[in-house]
C-alpha cells in the first residue's frame, strides 16, 4: 500500500508540500500537456465542466478560458485556498474523489489530472465521474508513468500509483465508458511518455 493510499496521511502529506507544489508541478506537467487534458473533453461554451483533484488550479487555469461554470473539488484545504484566490469565479468544494457529493449527469464534462495516483481505489473514482457527467459527455483522466531510473521509481512508488494504460483502458471500461481514446506524452522529448491521458464518453 502506498504512503497516500491514507487520505488522513495524504492530507497531512499535501499540507506541506502544498508549500512547494507549484515550484514542483511545472517540471512534470507542461503547459501544453495541461491543454491536451482539456481538448480531450471536448468540451464548449456553455457547459458546465468538473475538475477532480484541481490542486492549486493548474489544469483550472485552461478549463476557464473555455467555459464559465466550473466545479473543482479537491481533499486538501491548503490546496484549495490557493486555487480560490486565483479563480473567484469557480465554484470549489472539499470533498474525496470516490465519493463526488453530486447528483447523476450533472456535468457536461469530467476532467482529472495528476490526482488518481493518490486515489486508494482509481477504479471507484472514475466510475463516480461517470455518474456524475451527462450522456454523451467525457471523463478525463491524466496518469503517471512509472520513472525509469530505478531509484526514483522506488520513492515515487512508496506515495503513489503508477497504472499502466492498459490498466486505465480496464478502468474506463469498467464505468460503462466509450469511445475511449488515449495519448502517451511527456512535457520534454526525453521525458517524452511521461504520462497517459486517457478519455472515454459517458453513453
Amino acid at each position: 500500500m502506498a504512503l497516500l493510499d491514507d487520505k488522513r496521511r495524504a492530507k497531512r502529506f499535501y499540507r506541506y508540500f502544498s508549500k512547494v507544489y507549484d515550484l514542483v508541478n511545472p517540471i512534470f506537467y507542461s503547459k501544453d500537456m495541461r491543454k491536451k487534458v482539456v481538448d480531450m473533453a471536448e468540451i464548449d461554451e456553455g457547459d458546465i465542466v468538473l475538475e477532480v483533484g484541481c490542486g492549486t488550479g493548474f489544469t483550472t487555469y485552461e478549463i476557464v478560458k473555455r467555459v464559465e461554470d466550473v466545479v473543482a473539488i479537491d481533499i486538501t484545504p491548503e490546496q484549495i485556498s490557493k486555487a480560490i484566490k486565483r479563480f473567484p469565479n469557480v465554484e470549489f468544494l472539499m470533498g474525496d474523489a470516490e465519493n463526488l457529493p453530486f447528483k447523476d449527469d450533472v456535468f457536461d464534462a469530467s476532467i482529472s489530472a495528476g490526482s488518481i495516483e493518490y486515489w486508494p481505489h482509481p477504479s471507484l473514482g472514475i466510475q463516480e465521474m461517470a455518474r456524475v457527467t451527462k450522456p454523451g459527455g467525457r471523463v478525463v483522466i491524466l496518469a503517471p508513468r512509472k520513472p525509469e531510473n530505478p531509484i526514483v521509481r522506488k520513492f515515487a512508488e512508496s506515495i503513489m500509483l503508477f497504472p499502466s494504460t492498459q490498466q486505465c483502458v480496464a478502468w474506463f471500461l469498467k464505468a460503462g465508458l466509450e469511445d475511449i481514446r488515449y495519448v502517451e506524452t511527456g512535457p520534454y522529448r526525453f521525458w517524452s511518455k511521461l504520462v497517459v491521458i486517457i478519455s472515454g464518453r459517458v453513453p
